[in-house]
Parts: structure tokens; C-alpha cells; sequence
């Protein structure tokens, strides 16, 4: 009897060790399997990083991998010899941010272009693994507070540059974020591109996000937003055509440091899959949803994941 009970408690300890194992992380990974380095999931601080820094904190969790959310770590200058270093495994990175801050090079407008040249550059120079690119575009968009553009006549641009080149004494506020103001591809390229005399501007430095409200609330005339931000429409905001082709692509996509890829090449399809839904207008929805109706990011990116499939 002794002999029988130890067979049927050794055979009921490794059909709970089994069940245990198979519902680890519900993807493709789990047990010994998930055995390897912590997938350190970053992003910058704006809400459209940070719900996708959350979409690949949940996905990779779900296939079982070992992740560490580091979600809303900080800007390019902080994030980038984060990744380099491998002190960081991946987060979102912006085409024409690296091209322009990182390769010194001038801005491009064709998709496909800027992602093969900072993919190869990356890779070759940093071991850094961009994956595929999102088709979204969250390039830098002209934007002033509702009903200025038929005060002053403006509809692009060029318009805002005269009139405010003709009338140094113009007054108008120009919301913008300390850092577009310093970087290369920010205020400079803008006042090159299009004539600008900066000593007749009025920057408005504000935290990020913030210069949508203050738009709205009518404390800035004009600024600079993210195309894909869900508030522009939502807060009634004038847009003005970027006549001259001053902002250059900006499509998201997955930075990995090539040690990450190494140790789990079966990432790759499963993020790419993620990165084919986010077109522009799914991003500008999800940010509508975080910035305007007060969800949270982690909801959001949960949710998107589980409509789509991706996650159950």
C-alpha cells in the first residue's frame, strides 16, 4: 500500500508540474524554454511611446518570455546609449530621429528609404535590430489654436513665416517642447526650411502634451504637435499644410539590441505582426483614448492586443 501511494503522489506531482508549465505565459514559450536573458522593455514619455512600450510589455509577456517594463524611461538622449550599451533590450524608436540625431544626415520622405538606411546603419554600428516599421507616421505637425487660421487668412505654413518675418512685434506665443527647440531636426530645420527669422518668435516652452490645452485654452497661438495625437481633431485644433516639406518621415519600429535577437529570434514575427495594424489612424484612436477620455495606457495596449488577436 506504501509502494502504491508514493507511484500515485509522484504521478499527481507531475501532472501539476505539467499543468503548471503549459499555462505559463499562454504563448510560445514557457518552462526551461523561457530560460534567458531579461528582455528589458523601455519607451520615451509621451503617451503613444509609452502605449506601445505596454503593448510589447504584455505581448512578450503572454508568449512567456522574461521582461522587465521599464516603460517611460526617458527621451532619445537617454534611451539610445541605453540600447547600445544593453543596459535596455528594446523600445520604439522613430525613423527620422535616428536618421537626423543620430546619423547626422538630412531628413527623408519615403518610408521604406529612412528605414533601410538607419537599419543598416544601426546594425552595422551599434548591433542594434530594427524591426519592421509601423505604417503609421507620427511626424511633426503645424497646429495653432482653434479658429486662428480664418482670423489671420493663413492655410499653410509659409503663411504663419511671412506674416510673422513682416511683423516682429507680432506677439504670438509658439508652444513648443524645449527639446524640438534645441535639436536639429526641430527648430532649426524648421527656420532654415522655410525663412524663419527666429528673433521674432516667442517660444513657449511646455512639458510634453501640454501644448495641446494650452491651445485650446487659448494660452499659445501656435506650436508643434505629433500627427498621430488623438487631441488635435478632438480639441478643434487648426492644422496648417506643410508646404515646403519640412517634416520629414517619423514611422515607429521596434529598436532591439542584436544580443536580445540572439538569444530569441522567434521575437521577431511576433512583434512584426503587431507593427502591420499601427497605421495612422489607429494610433491617433489610441491616443484619443489615453489623452482625451482618460484611460489608461496599459488598459489601452491590453485591450488593442486582445481586439486584434495577439493576446487572448
Amino acid at each position: 500500500m506504501r509502494l502504491k501511494t508514493k507511484i500515485l503522489l509522484v504521478s499527481l506531482l507531475v501532472v501539476m508540474l505539467m499543468i503548471s508549465a503549459i499555462g505559463c505565459g499562454g504563448g510560445t514559450k514557457s518552462g526551461d524554454d523561457a530560460k534567458g536573458p531579461t528582455i528589458v522593455v523601455a519607451s520615451k514619455t509621451f503617451t503613444e511611446s509609452i502605449f506601445l512600450g505596454e503593448m510589447l510589455v504584455e505581448l512578450l509577456q503572454y508568449h512567456g518570455y522574461p521582461v522587465q517594463n521599464e516603460v517611460g524611461l526617458g527621451e532619445t538622449a537617454i534611451l539610445r546609449p541605453a540600447l547600445v550599451s544593453g543596459e535596455i533590450s528594446m523600445y520604439y524608436e522613430y525613423t527620422g530621429t535616428v536618421l537626423m540625431t543620430q546619423m547626422q544626415q538630412p531628413g527623408m520622405y519615403d518610408p521604406e528609404e529612412c528605414y533601410q538606411a538607419v537599419k543598416k546603419w544601426d546594425l552595422e554600428t551599434n548591433n542594434i535590430v530594427w524591426l519592421d516599421y509601423a505604417p503609421g507616421n507620427n511626424t511633426y505637425e503645424f497646429i495653432g489654436r482653434p479658429g486662428i487660421k480664418a482670423e489671420y487668412g493663413f492655410e499653410k505654413v509659409s503663411d504663419f513665416v511671412e506674416y510673422s518675418n513682416n511683423n516682429p512685434n507680432n506677439g504670438f506665443k509658439f508652444a513648443m517642447l524645449e527639446e524640438w527647440y534645441e535639436r536639429e531636426d526641430g527648430l532649426t530645420r524648421f527656420a532654415n526650411i522655410y525663412g524663419l527669422d527666429r528673433s521674432n518668435i516667442n517660444p513657449f516652452f511646455l512639458a510634453m502634451g501640454l501644448t495641446y490645452d494650452a491651445l485650446r485654452e487659448k494660452q499659445a497661438d501656435f506650436g508643434i504637435a505629433f500627427s498621430t495625437d488623438g487631441r488635435i481633431a478632438a480639441f478643434g485644433l487648426d492644422t496648417f499644410e506643410d508646404d515646403k516639406n519640412c517634416f520629414p518621415v517619423y514611422n515607429p519600429a521596434p529598436t532591439v539590441h542584436g544580443d536580445i535577437i540572439e538569444a530569441y529570434p522567434e521575437i521577431v514575427p511576433i512583434i512584426n505582426e503587431l507593427s502591420a495594424l499601427l497605421d495612422n489612424e489607429t494610433l491617433m484612436e489610441l491616443n484619443r483614448r489615453v489623452d482625451v477620455d482618460g484611460e489608461e495606457t496599459y488598459e489601452v495596449a491590453r485591450d488593442f492586443l486582445k481586439k486584434n488577436g495577439l493576446i487572448k
